[in-house]
């Protein structure tokens, strides 16, 4: 009976926030540079966000393009190799802890029921995550102190691996799923096109504009928040910099001998 009543209840709950929630299924969303909070269609949305895998329903803030640019200097458009395709960059520590900081700023920005502060209060000592963590953390350290003189390069490195990724967790108050959700949200990517840019399509906008005396933006169309503006003229300007520069190492070496024949290269 207890079960089926907190079941009843649940239900109850769940329409109630259902009914509040606000998604852009079915909307057309508006192309363009636009706020987040216009593209999404209001400032504040309840939406279920993962902590540890388990999924809370929190009130997220759309931010907008000054609240984001203070957050850190961070590119929300992918890595891109010659071939348009997307990589995966072999980040340093430094470079790590530099995105979550930028993360948990964002994240700061955007939780609006709970607040970061009310989570941290939340979470404290008693998250028994974090004290697993915190208890692994320990286990590691104490083997490598016993048994450094014997351990191979391979083993060490493993230990050190693991430890940086342990301490880059127990840095932040937010696990990170929630902080990895929040801070697309807050970018807009699951709402913008700024995901699907290839490198040839910031080059061709970079060449267009720097013809026509423009920005490389307005020779892109599409859903993009008006964040998303600043970042595609520094992006596509970098690449098409780096291409000229390619391009004239070409020229200037561009003569190459094959068996004496001296032949040029095209």
């Amino acid at each position: 009976m207890r079960e089926s009543l907190r079941r009843r209840i649940a239900g109850i709950v769940n329409d109630v926030l259902d009914s509040r929630i606000t998604t852009d299924a079915g909307r057309s969303l508006p192309a363009g540079y636009n706020p987040i909070e216009r593209i999404r269609g209001a400032l504040l949305h309840w939406v279920e966000v993962p902590f540890n895998g388990v999924r809370v329903w929190c009130e997220l803030r759309c931010p907008n393009a000054t609240q984001i640019e203070q957050c850190g200097d961070i590119s929300n458009i992918a890595e891109l190799s010659k071939s348009g395709e997307g990589e995966a960059p072999d980040y340093t520590r430094d470079e790590i802890l530099q995105i979550r900081n930028y993360q948990e700023n964002l994240c700061r920005l955007v939780f609006n029921k709970p607040t970061l502060d009310n989570i941290a209060a939340l979470v404290g000592e008693r998250d028994f995550v974090l004290s697993e963590k915190r208890e692994e953390l320990r286990r590691i350290r104490e083997r490598l102190e016993q048994n450094i003189g014997s351990m191979t390069e391979a083993e060490k490195n493993e230990i050190d691996a693991r430890v940086c990724s342990l301490e880059l967790q127990l840095g932040f108050i937010l696990p990170d799923d929630a902080m990895a959700f929040a801070a697309k949200w807050a970018m807009g990517n699951d709402v913008s096109h700024v995901k699907t840019l290839t490198r040839e399509n910031l080059l061709r906008a970079a060449s267009l504009a720097k013809t026509h005396g423009k920005a490389p933006s307005d020779y892109l169309s599409g859903v993009f928040t008006d964040h998303n503006k600043a970042d595609i003229d520094l992006r596509a300007s970098m690449l098409l910099s780096d291409f000229l520069r390619e391009q004239e190492a070409v020229k200037q070496g561009g003569y190459r001998w094959f068996g004496g024949g001296g032949k040029k290269r095209g």
